[in-house]
């Protein structure tokens, strides 16, 4: 809506005589005609193209650049490397200027993920009721008495008794 508004009050301002004169309106036509020939080379049809838009502008404005000339270097849209701190209030050499990232040291250490086997459940020793834990693989400890247990497939082995637990 502003837009709109604001495109109203620019030709509000431009004393435009419109429609142009007939001599005008007729060269107009032409240059139409000659960018909707199909027999009309590239260059040619830039070059209607380019006359009709300088035509069809304001008198105080035809004489500016065209939209292509005018064109400025494509830029990122927001700064590729952001200021860490505002502008400094003290007074000195740095008044008003941003801190520069090298001058802190390396950046903090990233978070990382760290995938490991989830801890596996304690076994109950049916003869004794005590728990049997597993600690590293292949290897448990029975927490009543402390001692360490072999790990096979389907149960543990006290080296000492030679006793087996069943998993």
């Amino acid at each position: 809506m502003a837009l709109a508004l604001g495109s109203i009050a620019a030709f509000a301002v431009d004393s435009t005589q419109w429609p142009p004169p007939p001599e005008v309106l007729e060269h107009m036509k032409v240059l139409q005609a000659r960018i909707a020939h199909p027999g009309t080379s590239k260059e040619e049809r830039a070059a209607a193209r380019a006359e009709l838009e300088r035509l069809m502008k304001s008198p105080a404005g035809a004489d500016k650049k065209t939209v292509d000339e005018a064109r400025k270097p494509a830029r990122a849209a927001i700064e590729p490397f952001p200021s860490l701190m505002g502008p400094s209030t003290g007074s000195g050499r740095t008044a008003g200027r941003t801190a520069q990232p090298e001058k802190f040291g390396p950046p903090p250490p990233t978070a990382h993920v760290e995938v490991i086997d989830p801890p596996r459940k304690p076994v109950v020793d049916p003869q004794t009721g005590s728990l049997i834990q597993p600690t590293a693989p292949g290897v448990a400890v029975d927490a009543r008495t402390g001692h360490l247990l072999q790990e096979t497939p389907g149960a543990y082995i006290d080296p000492r008794t030679g006793r087996i637990i069943p998993k």
